[in-house]
């Protein structure tokens, strides 16, 4: 883990509970500017062990994340009061969906029956949340034809809703974590909206987000703003650390070595990681020909966008490009972000894109401030 002090006040803390460990950011808004006030992330302990491979723990032990949150909140010396958090995606919900034609005093109800469709508990058990993205006008061609509540005479409406949906259970359980620290929780979202914000910001092209963590990956496809697509599949780093070790015959630790830093991977181990992140590829490649982004159905991606802590992967950025194509890159959440301090700037790039939606969580209630 990590930290650098920060002394000022406006100080807004990100803490992203991933599979593997908990990455923290915390940002300080000063002299009309965004600084990078803190940073650090602590490993969750394994579970048990399989042979040499250390499994991690899948579920949160809430008296245990609490101590270890803590410790790593007093080595940061963070200066927040409150905590901007996220949850795995795949641990919720996330579906764009079409409602034709509707009033607006039946709005509300449209949408819950729609997201009753998608989510297999009672709406009881869930936070649900909608926002309208995109509102279509269709000319009916018939004069007789009723009129919407909200348009003109003639006209009928398309509305794309995205639907947004957490297990109560899951959302207390991290805000007992939080307030077991003796901090409040802020706000409270998946982390596909925070990687989004992080590394896709206000630009409205169209851009494909791969954030590899260490069980699961994220494919996010994200056009004008909206996140159209997202796509969780159960495979990440730790299945390359795993093929790495069987393959060379090393360690658990030094196979972590090995995908993190090691040019071998790049020329002859390509082999031992090309599998993993090749599947990983494909499945992206295909949410790209699936999806229908509106307008820009037939517009290509802008930009892939590598991120998580599975994107340093000696090699990563070639092989994707070889599947997908075009411009690929390891996002840097952190551009635009002030580093103050030399040492910190030199050693960032190695490991930023593992802090990507910990900075999207911060930055979100920076952005607020200003």
């Amino acid at each position: 883990m990590f930290g650098i002090n920060g002394f000022n006040k406006n100080y807004f803390l990100g803490v992203d509970f991933g599979t593997s460990s908990i990455k923290v950011i915390e940002l300080e808004y000063k002299n009309g500017s965004i600084y990078l006030a803190n940073y650090g992330w602590i490993e969750l302990p394994p579970k048990k062990k399989v042979g040499e491979f250390e499994v991690k723990k899948d579920e949160f032990d809430d008296e245990e994340n609490i101590n270890l949150l803590k410790k790593l909140f007093t080595e940061m010396d963070i200066k927040s009061n409150k905590a901007y958090i996220s949850m795995g995606s795949f641990r919720g919900l996330s579906a764009l969906v079409t409602i034709n034609d509707m009033e607006d005093s039946a709005l509300e109800e449209a949408i819950k029956s729609e997201a009753s469709k998608y989510i297999p508990v009672s709406l009881d058990e869930v936070y649900l949340s909608s926002d309208i993205v995109s509102r279509k006008s269709i000319g009916t061609g018939d004069e007789n034809a009723p009129k919407a509540n909200f348009l003109g005479k003639k006209e009928r409406e398309t509305l794309e809703v995205l639907l947004v949906a957490a297990p109560k259970e899951d959302v207390h359980k991290y805000e007992r974590i939080i307030e077991g620290c003796g901090l409040s929780v802020a706000s409270f979202e998946l982390d596909i909206f925070s990687v989004t914000r992080a590394l896709v910001g206000d630009n409205l092209g169209k851009f494909l987000i791969i954030d590899i963590g260490a069980k699961i990956t994220n494919i996010v496809l994200v056009d004008k703003g909206i996140v159209r697509i997202n796509r969780n599949i159960n495979i990440g780093g730790d299945e390359i650390t795993k093929n790495i070790s069987t393959n060379l015959n090393v360690s658990w630790d030094r196979a972590e070595e090995f995908k993190k830093k090691n040019n071998y991977l790049k020329e002859e181990g390509k082999s031992i990681v090309l599998p993993i992140l090749n599947l990983i590829a494909k499945e992206a490649k295909r949410v790209v020909e699936l999806t229908s982004a509106g307008n820009n159905v037939n517009k290509p991606v802008d930009k892939v966008i590598l991120a998580g802590g599975g994107s340093n992967i000696s090699g990563a950025v070639e092989i994707f490009s070889e599947v997908l194509g075009g411009n690929v890159a390891i996002g840097n959440p952190l551009d635009g972000i002030l580093v103050e301090n030399d040492k910190i700037k030199e050693i960032l790039p190695s490991f930023a894109s593992r802090l990507s939606v910990a900075k999207g969580l911060a930055i979100k209630g920076a952005a607020n401030h200003k």
